[in-house]
């Protein structure tokens, strides 16, 4: 606790900003990426946007594997169902948030079906039942005799889009990314909330150990299931999204290597953190986009392709951080504060 700040009752002490440094740092940098594509370049708006997206997304896979402790591999599936059911609602003329709200809703029903062993079954073999669905949802989409569902394989997004209906058109100019901000701010403060109550302390209960929590009263099975509703609905809204934001959906773009993608930068930001989620999505989507222009380089200098390595690189990367610090920067972070904190005493 910073010197001379006390608490003096419960709701300080619980709440979101705790710290005065905390409420001013708050106050300056909340104004950044609102002002941030003014002064920005094209691409890095673009770039931007893209990692909001994913930080949605992530921030579903954190509910389901840092909260309530359930590996899932369907990243990338349920993704696919958020971005194909929205193109479907879209075409029909029903706007963009509803468009979403049922492509987040279709994401969360078929992740709650999958969730379903988890009454018999948990941890490698729950992962193996989301695997599954990963394989099928590529199948699926790519599969012409299913489009009467889906719509087809590749799909083109309407270049402006109503947010209900055809009221209040988007879709030109820095719209896609101040509504993937917006959706980023909002689920940001739905994760963090949700740490703090009743269901995400509850979460936390069965990921440590699920046979104490059902000893103490817990419904473990219907929990399971609320946290995979809960992400697959997160991470369905983030695929409509991404779809909005690129104009264009392929199975192409939902395939297990998303999916590991976004592994890597919850891992690396910090398990179970909503700001360590955030922070590793912003990081690795930069690298990652440096990264493929030094390896693009590369490759034009030596005629070897240099790009294939980039998997490689975050391979390592994940490797370290697991080996440096489990719980990701996020917690090595926190231990440089309390060194300096405590610097130059021991104590």
């Amino acid at each position: 606790m910073p010197c001379g700040e006390y608490f003096t009752d419960y709701e300080s002490r619980m709440g979101l900003f705790r710290w005065r440094t905390q409420k001013i740092a708050l106050v300056l940098a909340l104004p950044i990426p609102f002002v941030a594509p003014l002064v920005l370049q094209g691409g890095m708006v673009t770039l931007l946007s893209q990692a909001y997206i994913f930080a949605v997304a992530v921030l579903g896979l954190n509910v389901i594997l840092g909260y309530a402790g359930e590996i899932v591999l369907a990243q990338g599936a349920f993704m696919a169902i958020g971005a194909y059911s929205t193109s479907r609602v879209l075409a029909a003329g029903g706007g963009l948030l509803p468009a979403l709200a049922v492509g987040g809703l279709a994401a969360a029903i078929v992740a709650v079906g999958f969730g379903l062993p988890s009454f018999r079954v948990k941890g490698f073999y729950i992962a193996i039942s989301t695997l599954a669905l990963q394989f099928i949802a590529e199948w699926f989409f790519n599969n012409t005799r299913a489009a009467f569902i889906h719509g087809g394989a590749q799909q083109q997004y309407p270049s402006t889009i109503g947010l209900i209906g055809d009221v209040g058109q988007v879709g030109a100019g820095l719209d896609k990314y101040y509504i993937t901000l917006i959706a980023v701010l909002v689920f940001a403060m739905l994760s963090l909330n949700l740490s703090r109550t009743g269901i995400g302390k509850t979460f936390r209960a069965v990921h440590e150990n699920d046979l104490s929590a059902a000893v103490l009263g817990v419904n473990v099975f219907r929990n399971k299931l609320l946290a995979f509703a809960i992400g697959g609905f997160m991470v369905g809204t983030a695929g409509g999204l991404y779809g909005f934001q690129i104009g264009f959906i392929s199975p192409d773009y939902f395939t297990l290597s998303l999916t590991l993608e976004h592994y890597v930068m919850l891992l690396f930001g910090g398990l179970g953190r909503v700001w360590g989620a955030l922070l590793g999505v912003g990081v690795v989507t930069l690298l990652r986009d440096y990264l493929r222009e030094i390896l693009g380089i590369a490759s034009e200098v030596t005629g070897l392709n240099a790009t294939a390595t980039v998997p490689v690189f975050f391979g390592a990367i994940i490797i370290v951080v697991l080996a440096v610090e489990p719980k990701g920067v996020l917690a090595a972070l926190g231990k440089i504060k309390e060194y300096l904190r405590k610097w130059p005493f021991a104590y």
